[in-house]
């Protein structure tokens, strides 16, 4: 129990030291300290209870839950504060509801409702804690150089680190609490403390761009704060339940519970990002790149996943699971077309993380093991790949001044780490044997066991644009253009050690997963579901790809020794015409000089942006109003 606790107080210790913290040498030797006490406390947490399921009972402690409505009533009193303030009344409008609702719940109907288990950490729990703990935890490293260049890049921004530690401890701190959590009151809780700190994070720079996003985001989270505070109502009004575990054992087809279930799914869609509530996780592209590596990647959006893969015993073939099944397959296609249309690095970055967990959200709807399995195979894989490519393109932007794909193809003359970190980033992404690749193989594989044939088509298709705009960005890296003029790259240890270990837990989590699946995956695939699963990658495959990381990372090491000895004689770079001796332009016909321009084809003007996302936004909230409406009809029969 300790350690337990620990994961969600010692970042709230941490949190406090930053928040009174007021130097750059303060903050970095509280960030240290507390990534490694954290890390720490994460893989102690893990080896105490890899073995068996660790459950706690705090419905003893009723003064618990009081602490917690009087924070949701400040978190609500502030959120409403700030919507009149900035004239954001819908907002206001939705924090008055769900406060209003969850008052009424906590001081009448859920007081008399107890649960036994109101922490529960299984081996699905463990997953998630060392995503948060240790990715979590390099991002927060990473960030004391960044904020510093980036207040230096951006003097118009008002330095407010403290609070933005403070608020990024915080931040993970609910996150523990969410991944622990049985009791869906705690849960509900912390869940609502995450969209508070997102609000703060998008709004950092207080410009009228980052408050506007910064609103988007706490309304459309709100919102499904409200769909899960209506979900908790219906399960304790008509179930007397107020528990995960205990929700996992009604009837599924029952539409009072189906209702409640895809209620709490809602909740997920907000908190994932799918469409139509994307808009927020694009807008928080205006906060500082370590917020967008916290928000996207590694936490925030992977609560929503995840409270939908605890779900998904209730999924399947009814009308919530097919629902959730088609919101994700759709969400999958359309953004990751929509990312083949940027050029910005982070837009590709947002848009690939929304299909990524469109898919997760889609596997875990047709809720077979196969599909639980690659879902959670991609979490893994896409933490921390997707925090690797956020944090340097980070770096990449302070360096060429533009997180523009079409400037990076010189990078390698600026900063050959940067370079290489971002290749393996974007290798993890797509390339075999690398784990992305892997899961994806596993879904597909789900959905036509499953005869899901409209959904093996979309993901199909998806899949195969994906590979679209990771060989684009990839192609523009290796192309290494040349540049007249270049500056040395000085990478600072806290950024060393953060992309470092990112790029290095890539490769290795990559060797490693077949002790991921047979010692976590598998295991809890087969409690949760009472089945005799095994591995969808046999033991050859793991050979197989063994063999192909050595050959891409062990024998190119071994031949240093021998390149390095070879001498190339220097020549002009061929271009369409004839060199005029500076390898930047050309001699072409009719004896005219043109410089060379080298660019990738974004389509704009057949897959146009908006009316893309017109058609994401009215396919998904169709699905979304259906499912709802089906399953309440189904209620009142």
């Amino acid at each position: 129990m300790p350690i337990v606790l620990a994961l969600i107080g010692l970042p709230l210790v941490f949190a406090v030291f930053t928040l009174v913290a007021k130097t750059q040498k303060a903050y970095g030797v509280i960030i240290r300290s507390a990534a490694v006490v954290m890390i720490c406390a994460t893989l102690l947490c893990i080896v105490l209870h890899y073995k068996n399921v660790f459950t706690a009972d705090l419905s003893s402690y009723p003064v618990i839950k009081y602490i917690m409505l009087a924070i949701d009533v400040l978190i609500a009193v502030y959120v409403i504060y700030v919507g009149i303030k900035h004239k954001s009344y819908f907002v206001v409008l939705l924090s008055v509801l769900q406060t209003g609702l969850f008052m009424w719940f906590e001081l009448s109907l859920g007081h008399g409702i107890e649960t036994a288990e109101s922490i529960y950490i299984d081996k699905l729990s463990l997953i998630m804690i060392a995503i948060i703990g240790i990715i979590g935890s390099l991002i927060c490293v990473y960030a004391i150089e960044y904020m510093k260049d980036y207040h230096h890049h951006h003097p118009e921004v008002k330095d407010r680190r403290s609070m933005f530690f403070t608020v990024f401890f915080v931040f993970l701190s609910a996150m523990f609490g969410i991944v622990i959590s049985n009791d869906l009151v705690f849960m509900l809780f912390f869940w609502e403390i995450t969209s508070l700190c997102s609000f703060l994070l998008i709004g950092y720079t207080k410009s009228a761009e980052a408050v506007k996003n910064a609103f988007l985001a706490i309304t459309i989270n709100v919102f499904g704060g409200l769909c899960f505070t209506v979900g908790i109502v219906l399960l304790a009004y008509y179930e007397n339940i107020i528990d995960l575990n205990s929700l996992l054992n009604l009837d599924s087809g029952a539409p009072l519970v189906m209702t409640a279930v895809f209620l709490i799914c809602c909740a997920g869609f907000t908190k994932a990002a799918q469409l139509p509530f994307s808009k927020w996780l694009l807008g928080a592209m205006v906060a500082p790149t370590p917020t967008s590596a916290l928000l996207h990647s590694s936490t925030m959006v992977k609560a929503g996943v995840y409270i939908i893969i605890r779900l998904a015993p209730m999924l399947g073939r009814n009308t919530a699971g097919i629902a959730v099944t088609l919101v994700g397959g759709v969400t999958f296609l359309i953004t990751a077309v929509l990312a083949v249309t940027q050029s910005d690095a982070k837009k590709i970055l947002a848009y690939s993380t929304i299909s990524n967990l469109g898919l997760i959200v889609a596997c875990a709807g047709i809720n077979t093991s196969d599909s639980l399995w690659a879902a959670i195979m991609l979490i893994i894989f896409h933490a921390i790949a997707k925090s690797l490519l956020f944090l340097t393109v980070g770096s990449t932007e302070h360096q060429l001044g533009s997180r523009n794909v079409e400037d990076m193809d010189g990078l390698f003359q600026i900063s050959t780490a940067l370079a290489m970190l971002l290749i393996i980033g974007i290798a993890g992404m797509f390339l075999a044997p690398f784990g992305m690749l892997i899961s994806k193989w596993a879904a597909m594989k789900a959905f036509v066991d499953s005869g899901n044939i409209l959904v093996v088509l979309i993901i199909a298709f998806g899949s195969t644009v994906t590979l679209f705009f990771w060989t684009k960005w990839m192609g523009k890296l290796i192309a290494n253009a040349h540049r007249s003029s270049t500056t040395d790259y000085i990478m600072r240890f806290d950024e060393k050690i953060s992309l470092y270990m990112l790029a290095a837990m890539v490769v290795i989590v990559c060797g490693l997963y077949p002790f991921i699946s047979g010692g976590f995956i598998v295991p809890y695939i087969n409690g949760s579901r009472m089945v005799n699963f095994v591995s969808p990658i046999a033991p050859q495959d793991t050979t197989i790809i063994i063999f192909i990381l050595f050959m891409l990372f062990i024998i190119p090491l071994i031949l240093i020794p021998i390149y390095s000895k070879h001498r190339v004689k220097p020549t002009s770079v061929y271009l369409s015409g004839e060199n005029t001796g500076d390898n930047v332009s050309f001699t072409g016909s009719m004896g005219q000089v043109r410089n060379v321009e080298l660019r990738n084809w974004y389509m704009p003007a057949l897959l146009k942006e908006s009316r893309l996302l017109i058609i994401g936004y009215v396919s998904c909230a169709v699905i979304i109003l259906g499912g709802f409406f089906i399953s309440m009809g189904g209620a009142f029969l």
